[in-house]
């Protein structure tokens, strides 16, 4: 493989060498190595189902949180607490990829046992990609619902300052083919997708973020930046500004989350997340046994029959055809997969500098093997 460090261009390269750098980077930065492996693969799976904004260009949050001690690099998810289906995870802050799918494994395990499991999850720390494992429950053959909270950008309606996270929310089931899967946050967008704007020189539009004044704004830089410094600039939820759009519905959503990733399961909410000493993130998992609604199989025809009439529903636009969650993100997977992962040079520079603070070899050019 060529090596370079492609500061100055997009480069595309593979999930291989992709993987081993973000590997020995976690690892470097003290990191279990089954951890790191664990992440790399909800971060890589991320840019390779075209989410760009939640895959290696989240690298340095984790390797700064491990090198700085606010993440536990040798954290062991516990069970502290069961009854019945219900089970509370302990993540001793540590990445919290491992320790959502320790819960979420957990979940699909009790299902089996009693139909349907919940498993919350405290002391954790960002996921990456919510669909990753609510498609990870799917092909065990359950149907899973997955949400976290976050760092607070998101101004409820009404509200005149940023109180909730992006707070996504993810949920899927099996089919006879690939898993249908959702995954999107409350907010009418997530920060990330304004950063990954930022990177490609497009526009965001009015009506996604407002500023302290309450006014919507459109400066991408400066709304990333008030977000990151807690400055009073805010996402607004799904709907946008008010009622008149639905804004309270999306609102009512976020709060849904923020209830069962706080009170209910003993983690900070958003608006006191992210402390000195950490981020007490709180993460909670659904999870039903198809079994337990009867034939299982029956149930997977059923849906795939379901979304099939929907896919043939007639267009609003012919040039535009009806999608389903999840299969956008399946296209762009098995298209990544045969001919590797595009990074736009910003991320680029930063996987660089990493490399550099961390003295671990850059990330070379794609050698052709994706």
């Amino acid at each position: 493989m060529n090596r370079s460090d492609g500061t100055d261009r997009a480069l595309v390269v593979g999930r291989k060498p992709l993987t081993e750098f973000v590997v020995e980077a976690l690892v470097s930065v003290g990191a279990d190595k089954a951890d790191a492996m664990l992440t790399a693969d909800v971060l890589i799976a991320a840019d390779l189902a075209g989410v760009d904004s939640h895959g290696v260009a989240r690298l340095r949050r984790y390797v700064e949180g491990l090198r700085n001690g606010t993440i536990n690099g040798a954290a062991r998810p516990r069970v502290v607490q069961e009854t019945g289906g219900v089970s509370v995870v302990d993540a001793d802050n540590g990445l919290g990829q491992p320790a959502l799918c320790f819960a979420l494994d957990l979940a699909v395990e009790r299902a089996g046992e009693h139909g349907v499991a919940a498993v919350a999850v405290r002391r954790s720390n960002h996921i990456g990609i919510a669909g990753w494992y609510t498609e990870r429950a799917a092909r065990a053959g359950a149907f899973a619902l997955v949400t976290t909270n976050a760092t607070p950008q998101v101004a409820p309606t009404g509200a005149a300052e940023p109180m909730f996270g992006t707070d996504p929310v993810s949920y899927a089931l099996p089919t006879t083919g690939e898993p249908l899967v959702y995954d999107a946050a409350t907010s009418i967008v997530p920060r990330g997708k304004l950063e990954r704007l930022e990177r490609e020189g497009r526009p965001m539009l009015a009506g996604w973020a407002v500023g302290p004044d309450g006014a919507t704004s459109t400066d991408i830089p400066r709304v990333v930046a008030g977000l990151k410094a807690r400055e009073g600039y805010a996402l607004l939820p799904v709907g946008g500004l008010g009622e008149e759009h639905g804004g309270h519905k999306g609102s009512g959503i976020g709060l849904l989350a923020e209830l069962l990733c706080g009170p209910l399961t003993g983690a900070s909410w958003s608006r006191h997340t992210y402390g000195p000493q950490g981020a007490d993130l709180g993460q909670f998992v659904l999870c039903l046994d198809l079994a337990a609604l009867g034939d299982a199989g029956h149930i997977a025809r059923a849906v795939t029959a379901m979304t099939d009439e929907i896919r043939a529903a007639r267009p609003a636009d012919a040039d535009v055809p009806v999608r389903l969650p999840g299969e956008r993100r399946h296209r762009s997977s098995r298209e990544r997969s045969a001919h590797g992962i595009p990074l736009l040079p910003p991320v680029v520079r930063d996987l660089g500098k990493i490399a550099e603070l961390i003295g671990i070899k850059p990330l070379g050019a794609r050698d052709g093997r994706p």
